[in-house]
């Protein structure tokens, strides 16, 4: 019975390592997404993934994509490019991140370095910002 055990916790810690949610080092972290550029700045590209919209009660969540033009440093992480999962209050007009995660190298390949988490604040979106044209799309305004 504990062989039978022992070979079934295997099995199970065997399949999580193969199929878990986090990428391994070095691959595109959101093999499904579809990055369609939403604008330009001097210092970044922004993209969307129209197939992360997920809406819950009232707000909305998307999955946005920075890919920065120059390294940038973040909690003394080299990067070049950032995935953040956002959340949007379209009423309101706010957002905030929920997940970001950022990369060495462009389009969210590379190692993923800095990991952080919700601010726990929706902020408003000033008009004309990259974040504002983000919830336009998420929020289809």
């Amino acid at each position: 019975m504990q062989r039978l055990l022992m070979v079934l916790v295997l099995s199970c810690g065997w399949m999580t390592a193969c199929t878990g949610s986090e990428p391994p080092s070095g691959s595109a972290p959101t093999t499904g997404a579809e990055w369609t550029k939403i604008g330009e700045t001097e210092a970044y590209s922004y993209y969307a993934d129209h197939g992360s919209i997920r809406k819950a009660d009232e707000t909305v969540m998307m999955s946005d994509l920075f890919d920065y033009k120059t390294t940038q440093t973040e909690g003394g992480v080299s990067a070049l490019s950032k995935i953040t999962v956002r959340e949007y209050d379209c009423q309101n007009h706010k957002s905030q991140p929920v997940k970001t995660t950022w990369y060495s190298d462009h389009m969210g390949s590379g190692a993923a370095g800095r990991r952080s988490g919700a601010t726990g604040q929706l902020t408003t979106s000033a008009p004309g910002t990259a974040t504002a044209a983000l919830l336009a799309i998420a929020c289809r305004l």
